[in-house]
């Protein structure tokens, strides 16, 4: 299947707590100072969320692009980016996990990061 990918740079995103979203616009603007990093694309994939992706078009609001889940271990952090050719895409995603890692200790993180495009 194929998905259109709708780049999103400036939206915040993050669950339903306002200390949430303001921990996703913190962890957002982490992952955009990554060098490589040239866009940044909603957490959850429109085709793995039809109900949140129609909610989102009759709300009008944005879906997150940072997703946050926290479990009795850990957050989990979920983050789907595009990296242009400057750096390899391994490196880059190296870097922005380690970037959220740190930002989040001590507490415990579980980083997930998927490049969806590579090139500009």
């Amino acid at each position: 299947m194929t998905e259109f990918l709708e780049a999103a740079n400036t939206s915040p995103a993050g669950g339903s707590a306002g200390a949430s979203t303001d921990l996703a616009e913190e962890l957002l603007g982490l992952v955009q100072a990554v060098d490589g990093v040239h866009s940044v694309y909603p957490a959850q994939p429109l085709w793995q969320s039809i109900a949140g992706a129609a909610l989102a078009a009759v709300t009008g609001e944005t879906l997150p692009l940072i997703g946050l889940t926290e479990t009795a271990e850990a957050l989990a952090v979920k983050v789907r980016i595009g990296v242009n050719a400057s750096r390899p895409a391994p490196a880059v995603t190296r870097e922005a996990a380690g970037a959220i890692r740190k930002h989040l200790l001590p507490r415990a993180a579980v980083v997930e990061i998927s490049v969806v495009k590579l090139g500009s």
